[in-house]
């Protein structure tokens, strides 16, 4: 029990030392204002990516195994 109240004792103490600052806040629309407007339209990497997903999708869906397939079973 005293080893448990030491370690919990020499951790708050070391909590209480830290006295660094919290950080500056800023409004959300300074952060937007600073941000870079999107340059690319990303449709046509989305578009082609949604095609190769739904391809594997396919592919994957052709040897499903279901009740009755395999002989004996």
């Amino acid at each position: 029990m005293r080893i448990t109240l030491l370690f919990t004792a020499l951790f708050l103490a070391a909590c209480a030392q830290d006295e660094t600052d919290w950080p500056n806040l800023l409004p959300i629309e300074d952060v937007l204002a600073e941000a870079p407007a999107p340059t690319t339209d990303p449709s046509p990497a989305l578009e082609s990516r949604a095609a190769a997903l739904e391809a594997r999708a396919a592919a994957l869906r052709g040897n499903v195994i279901t009740q009755g397939s395999l002989p004996g079973y």
